[in-house]
C-alpha cells in the first residue's frame, strides 16, 4: 500500500468512527465539528479517485499490443462504456476508427479486441469466445472470437455517393431529383440543433437532405446511418441504390435523432425496400423505439446485383430526423 493509499484509508477510518455528542445542550458544538468531518470525507473520496486513475503508460502500452495486432476487419471495442473516451483519446482515430466507434452492431467483425478497466467486460461479446487476455498494469486487453461472423456484400452506408445512389422527392406522381453536392456547408448539429451532417450529400427541393450521419440511441451509443428524414404528409423520400449485391438477408437498423425518440405517441416512420417493382420488405419506426433492428429474406435474389429502391414516408408532422443503415448478406 503506498503512502497516499494509507493517508487515504486513515482519513476515512477516522471519520467513520466521528459519533454525534448525546448531550443535548452541546448541538451547536456537533454542527460545528461536521464541517471538518465532512472535509475530511471529501478528501477521503478524492484520494479514492486519484488512486484509482488508470496511468497513461498503461492506455499506452495497451495501444500499441492491439495497433501490432489488429486487422482492419477487427472490432477494437472499450468497456466500460464510459470509458470510450479515455479509449478514443489514447488509442487515436486510426484505431478508434468511427466504422468501430459508431458501428451498427457487432455481428460483421470475426474478431474483436476488448480493452478493458476495473474488470468491466462488454454483453455485446458474451457469446464469443475468448482466444487470448494481455494484462498492462490496469489495463486488460481480451481478445474474442466471433463464432458466426456475418459476411457482408454491400453496405448501403458506404454507397452515399453519386456512382452508387440516386435520391429523389416524390410527392404524388411527380418525382422531384435531389442533386449531390460535394461542398456543402458543414451542418455541425449538437444538443437541440439536429444530427450533423457533412460536406458531401444529397440535397433536395424544400431544404430537404440526405447524406451519411451518426446517431445515437437511447443509451446514447453512436451509430453510423444514412440521414433520410421525410417530409411528412403525402411525400416521400426515394433511394434507389445502384447495383447492390444480393445474398440471403438484407439486414438492418433504424433509429430518430435522440432528442425527438422519447414519445411513445410520436409520428409512425416507414421504410419499405423494393426490387424490380417487388416489396422485399417493410418495417415501420415509432418514437422511443431506440435503434431498431429489421430482417427480411432475400434468398430469392441471392447470387445476383439488382437496384434496390428505398422509401421512407412519416405518418404525420414536418420533417423527421430519421436514419438508418442497411446491408445484404
Amino acid at each position: 500500500m503506498t503512502r497516499l493509499e494509507s493517508e487515504c484509508s486513515i482519513a476515512v477510518v477516522v471519520t467513520a468512527h466521528e459519533h454525534p455528542p448525546t448531550d443535548s445542550g452541546s448541538w451547536q458544538a456537533w454542527w460545528a465539528a461536521i464541517i471538518p468531518v465532512a472535509g475530511l470525507l471529501e478528501l477521503g473520496a478524492h484520494c479514492v479517485q486519484t488512486c484509482s486513475v488508470t496511468p497513461e503508460s498503461d492506455w499506452k502500452a495497451a495501444r500499441d499490443y492491439v495497433a501490432a495486432q489488429a486487422t482492419s476487419d477487427d472490432l477494437i471495442a472499450f468497456a466500460p462504456r464510459w470509458a470510450d473516451p479515455l479509449g478514443r483519446e489514447y488509442f487515436g482515430s486510426d484505431l478508434a476508427t468511427i466504422e468501430r466507434e459508431a458501428r451498427a452492431d457487432e455481428s460483421r467483425f470475426p474478431r474483436a479486441f476488448e480493452v478493458s478497466i476495473r474488470g468491466a467486460h462488454l454483453g455485446a461479446l458474451a457469446d464469443w469466445t475468448r482466444d487470448a487476455q494481455r494484462r498492462f498494469g490496469a489495463v486488460l486487453v481480451t481478445t474474442w472470437r466471433n463464432p458466426a461472423p456475418a459476411r457482408v456484400l454491400d453496405d448501403f452506408v458506404a454507397m452515399v455517393n453519386p456512382e452508387r445512389l440516386q435520391v429523389s422527392i416524390v410527392q404524388g406522381n411527380r418525382e422531384t431529383d435531389c442533386a449531390f453536392v460535394g461542398a456543402a456547408p458543414v451542418l455541425s448539429g449538437g444538443l437541440g440543433a439536429g444530427q450533423a451532417v457533412p460536406a458531401r450529400r444529397f440535397t433536395c427541393p424544400g431544404g430537404g437532405l440526405v447524406a451519411t450521419s451518426i446517431v445515437a440511441d437511447a443509451d446514447y451509443y453512436p451509430h453510423r446511418c444514412i440521414y433520410a428524414p421525410p417530409a411528412g404528409g403525402a411525400s416521400l423520400v426515394r433511394l434507389r441504390f445502384l447495383g447492390v449485391a444480393m445474398g440471403h438477408a438484407l439486414r438492418g437498423h433504424q433509429g430518430q435523432y435522440i432528442e425527438t425518440d422519447t414519445s411513445p405517441q410520436g409520428p409512425l416512420v416507414t421504410i419499405t425496400f423494393r426490387v424490380d417493382e417487388s416489396i422485399v420488405g417493410q418495417a415501420v419506426h415509432r418514437a422511443a423505439d431506440g435503434w431498431k433492428p429489421f430482417e427480411f429474406d432475400t434468398t430469392r435474389l441471392a447470387g445476383r446485383r439488382a437496384d434496390i429502391v428505398v422509401e421512407v414516408g412519416v405518418s404525420k408532422g414536418e420533417r423527421y430526423p430519421y436514419c438508418f443503415e442497411a446491408n445484404t448478406r
